[in-house]
């Protein structure tokens, strides 16, 4: 399982010293004007937990972990910021190169990836946010950088680093093997991409992929450093009480538990005045006229009442999650949802934006420019699909790894149409890191002469 003395053929250099400029000026371009990076409420609470202790495994405690180690560092909240985001360009860098093998080609798809964070600017707004959706994609653009290297070299060391940073990323979202719905069995199908493997490769690739994949999972149920067992996260109460929410508001029936109400009668022309698609949170804010309601799990009434609801009103249920993805996909006739957070929320920590002129000035571009047509998410998306069906069409050979890269950026959305208890621009920032890669490869590729086949 060593790695041979011949790179393979099929992929170019590297250029690490390329690479790491690359990445150097994008992570300078992104971090100066939100320096120490965003945070809100989900950021900060991670902090905070940094400091006390894992409390609660509502959010995956491994971002808690993380800011702990840039505190060790004596580097703050900044340290993650700054790291996350030189990971995400220096591995989008050595992936360009190597999967396109001429310097100007690899050149041309990095300037069209770094012009996807300004032409579609929920990812400028999420990347200078210090969110897990960043860290996760940057994780997971490091995983596909790695196994690429893997594939390079035959080297299963590499295979190994790929299976770790597959397992990082998932470790700090629950969705997030969505993200990796095709990488992985390929992974395990053909560890090299293009090349032969053997049995013991891919039993090793499985291995590392089921010992990181597992601790991954173990995260989320034991904390660090005494292994305490923690009630584990009901976030699914809240998406069910979305849909409830939803559903109501269509059927024009009141599905809801008495207890979301405490007790008090609501109408379904009150519920329908609540309900916005997107978030559940929209519906918890005071209402003239209309009783205040509550997130609330009732003992498990509100996952007895979904289970009923929604299958008698199935009909109702797509129509409201229809509508949380439209929003979610950035293609409603409003503005893009939630496309930055653009300040850092008032802690105990004293932790406040360096260029706050600066701040203001991002904050605005991207509030504005996000309502414009052609910049919403979704184009990434289609844009994408449509690169990858003419590369797999003329047998390209890079069809396998970006058909691997679609597949994870079309899975994870696709996971988000049931369980999204929002319609966050941040939370598809991963698949459209994913989406804007192979857009750029793809597209120089098929520019270019580089068109060799499989």
């Amino acid at each position: 399982m060593s790695a041979s003395a011949e790179p393979n053929a099929n992929w170019g250099e590297p250029r690490w010293v390329g690479a790491l400029l690359y990445a150097t000026a994008a992570t300078v371009a992104v971090c100066w004007p939100a320096w120490p990076g965003y945070m809100s409420y989900d950021s900060l609470l991670a902090y905070e937990q940094s400091v006390t202790g894992v409390q609660t495994m509502t959010w995956p405690p491994l971002h808690s972990y993380l800011f702990w180690l840039s505190r060790s560092a004596g580097a703050g909240p900044w340290g993650l910021f700054l790291v996350q985001t030189f990971v995400l360009f220096a591995a989008a860098a050595v992936a360009a190169n190597l999967v396109l093998r001429r310097g100007w080609q690899a050149a041309a798809a990095l300037g069209l990836f770094a012009a996807a964070f300004v032409a579609v600017p929920p990812m400028l707004g999420t990347v200078m946010t210090q969110w897990r959706d960043a860290t996760t994609a940057s994780l997971g653009l490091a995983a596909t950088a790695a196994w690429l290297l893997a594939a390079r070299s035959r080297s299963a060391a590499l295979l190994g680093l790929a299976a770790a940073l597959i397992g990082c990323a998932v470790a700090l979202r629950y969705n997030a093997f969505a993200l990796f719905a095709l990488i992985v069995p390929i992974m395990l199908w053909r560890p090299y991409i293009h090349g032969p493997a053997t049995g013991g490769v891919r039993l090793f690739v499985a291995g590392c992929l089921a010992a990181s994949l597992g601790l991954a999972w173990a995260s989320t149920h034991w904390r660090l450093p005494d292994l305490q067992r923690l009630p584990a996260a009901d976030n699914l109460a809240g998406i069910q009480e979305f849909d409830l929410i939803g559903i109501s508001a269509c059927a024009g029936r009141n599905y809801l538990p008495p207890a979301a109400t405490d007790g008090w009668p609501i109408t379904p022309a009150q519920i329908r005045e609540i309900y916005d698609p997107r978030h559940v949170q929209k519906s918890f804010e005071p209402h003239e006229g209309v009783p205040a309601v509550q997130a609330t799990d009732a003992n498990g009434e509100t996952a007895e009442y979904w289970r009923k609801v929604v299958p008698a009103n199935f009909d109702c249920y797509l129509t409201h999650r229809l509508s949380v993805f439209i929003e979610l996909m950035g293609i409603a006739k409003g503005a893009v949802f939630y496309p930055i957070h653009g300040t850092i929320d008032p802690n105990r920590f004293h932790i406040a934006l360096a260029h706050p002129a600066a701040s203001r000035a991002i904050a605005a571009y991207v509030n504005s420019r996000s309502a414009e047509p052609w910049r919403r998410p979704a184009l990434l998306y289609l844009l994408a699909t449509i690169a990858v069906v003419i590369v797999v069409v003329r047998r390209h050979r890079l069809a396998l790894p970006l058909v691997a890269l679609l597949g994870g950026g079309l899975a994870y959305p696709a996971l988000l149409f049931v369980a999204a208890p929002a319609a966050d621009a941040r939370y598809i920032f991963p698949s459209n890191v994913f989406c804007a890669f192979v857009c750029s490869a793809g597209l120089v590729a098929l520019l270019s002469r580089d068109r060799e086949k499989a």
